[in-house]
């Protein structure tokens, strides 16, 4: 997508570097391998404990690939992510698009440079054994819902979609946890949670569950954990950006490569978890976390869906104001793009 120019850069150095290349190819001389230079500091601030969430990052800390790119990466847990990036006490940030087109609703000078996990991972989820595969089926039935707006108005979307009355569904607050409703009996579906994550815990438990995306169900899609930083630092800090995300990518590879290794690696991170447990969250992790075109960087991300989500936000009343969605994202300082 078009840059706009304040995040423009000049390869000066690149073509420096290239041109000091081509004078010294076949000068017969050896040259050593270059070093990264001093170590650069960079808090990254995640919203919640270590879990496959975020498995290309604990992989890239543990893989040593940080600190080939010249990075001391931090990982915090702050209880108020974005508030820690826009107070200086984060570099980045990882939290979803909708708190981020919200914060900037709010005024927050900030912009999401990639994405993590490029599709959403909210659902409608039912057991196998009673599934809810299609949005009439929710018609007479029992859903437990998260009580956050968010879910309100994906649950409204859904029904309108599938041309069901609002009185047609019988609701219940979910404040357990989704096991409880569903193989309790009192609920015959659930929203609001991270499916990848309940449809693990199901796995565990010897069920299986059957997953209803919500961009499958007329939700339009939107990416579940993005990259975000003050646009300050997109301004001015793009050599250490395209150093990170270059490092974040290479740790997203070994995730794919070798998932139980990194199950172990996140196991190890957050003791309360099991390496079984990610590595089955993992397993549905790994084929929705990447752009569905290989040919796109890690970390890309689509600015028509984003104008798109953002409509639907205001659509619903979960955010004000008439920025377009579109300009919170930059590609910039993906992998092999920029300059």
């Amino acid at each position: 997508m078009p840059m706009r120019p304040e995040f423009r850069r000049r390869g000066v150095l690149l073509a420096a570097s290239l041109i000091c290349t081509a004078l010294c190819a076949g000068c017969g001389e050896v040259h050593a391998q270059p070093r990264p230079g001093p170590p650069r500091p960079l808090s990254v601030a995640i919203d919640g404990r270590p879990s496959g969430l975020y498995a290309s990052l604990y992989a890239a800390q543990a893989d040593g690939q940080f600190r080939l790119g010249a990075l001391a990466v931090k990982i915090t847990e702050p209880p108020d992510v974005l508030g820690a990036l826009e107070s200086g006490a984060a570099k980045v940030a990882i939290v979803s698009e909708p708190a981020l087109l919200d914060a900037r609703a709010r005024g927050a000078r900030l912009v999401a440079i990639g994405a993590l996990v490029s599709g959403p991972l909210d659902g409608i989820v039912s057991l196998a054994g009673r599934p809810i595969t299609t949005a009439a089926q929710l018609a007479g039935a029992t859903i437990a819902l998260r009580p956050t707006p968010l879910a309100a108005a994906q649950l409204a979307t859904v029904l309108a979609d599938a041309h069901l009355a609002a009185s047609s569904v019988h609701r219940m607050t979910l404040s357990g946890s989704l096991e409880s409703a569903l193989l309790g009996g009192r609920a015959e579906a659930t929203l609001g949670d991270l499916w990848p994550i309940d449809a693990a815990a199901l796995s565990l438990s010897h069920r299986s569950a059957k997953v209803l995306e919500i961009q499958q169900a007329g939700v339009p899609t939107y990416s579940q954990l993005v990259l975000v930083v003050r646009l300050s630092e997109a301004r001015h800090a793009g050599p250490l950006l395209r150093a990170f995300l270059q490092a974040l990518s290479r740790g997203e590879r070994a995730v794919a490569a070798n998932p139980a290794a990194a199950a172990a690696v996140l196991a190890k991170a957050n003791p309360r978890l099991s390496a079984g447990f990610e590595r089955a969250l993992l397993a549905e992790l790994l084929p929705i976390a990447s752009p569905a075109n290989s040919s796109l960087p890690f970390g890309y991300q689509y600015p028509l869906r984003w104008q798109a989500f953002g409509t639907w936000m205001r659509r619903h009343g979960l955010i004000g104001g008439a920025q377009n969605a579109g300009d919170a994202i930059t590609d910039e300082f993906l992998p092999g793009q920029g300059e």
